[in-house]
C-alpha cells in the first residue's frame, strides 16, 4: 500500500471522528441560544471537514499510484511468464532436433528381430488359412448349450428373449 494512501486514510478517519466534537458544541450552543459560540464551533467543524476532504484527495492519489504500480507488477510478471515459456519451447525444440539428429524421431520406438526369430519365420513360412476354415460356426443359447443341435432338428430358436 502506498504511503499516500495510508496517510490519507488515517487522516480522513481521524478528521471524521474529530468533527463530532465541534458539532456537539454547536448543538449545545444552539440550545442555550449562544450564537457566537455556535458560529465558532461550526467554523471549527468546517475546518476539520476541509481537512478530511484534503486527506480524501490524498487517499485518492495514493490509490491511483497503487493501481499503476499493480499494473506494472502484473505486466512484469506476465513478461516473465512469457519468457519462461519461450525458453521452455526452445529447450523442447533443441531436444527434438537432438533426437532427430540421432536418426530417431521424438516419439519413435525401435525393435529388432533376433537371428533366431528371422530363421523361424523363414522355416515356418506363412500361416495357412486351411486350419482356420475347418472351424464350424456354433451358436450358444442362454443355458450354454449349442444352438446348432436345434437347427439340425429343424426347430425354431427364439433369440429375442
Amino acid at each position: 500500500m502506498n504511503v499516500k494512501t495510508m496517510e490519507g486514510l488515517a487522516g480522513a478517519s481521524t478528521s471524521i471522528s474529530m468533527i463530532s466534537t465541534p458539532m456537539n458544541v454547536a448543538k449545545e450552543a444552539e440550545r442555550k441560544g449562544d450564537t457566537d459560540k455556535m458560529k465558532r464551533a461550526l467554523s471549527y467543524a468546517a475546518g476539520v471537514r476541509q481537512q478530511a476532504e484534503e486527506y480524501g484527495d490524498k487517499t485518492e492519489q495514493g490509490m491511483k499510484l497503487d493501481g499503476k504500480e499493480a499494473k506494472e507488477q502484473e505486466k512484469l510478471r506476465q513478461e516473465k511468464l512469457i519468457e519462461a515459456r519461450r525458453e521452455e519451447r526452445r529447450e523442447q525444440e533443441e531436444q527434438i532436433e537432438h533426437q532427430s539428429g540421432a536418426g530417431e524421431g521424438p516419439d519413435m520406438d525401435t525393435a529388432e528381430i533376433s537371428h533366431e526369430g528371422k530363421t523361424q519365420i523363414q522355416t515356418e513360412g506363412q500361416p495357412s488359412l486351411e486350419q482356420v476354415s475347418d472351424v464350424q460356426d456354433i451358436t450358444y443359447d442362454k443355458s450354454g448349450e449349442a444352438a446348432q443341435v436345434a437347427q439340425e432338428t429343424g426347430e425354431l430358436v427364439n433369440v429375442s428373449a
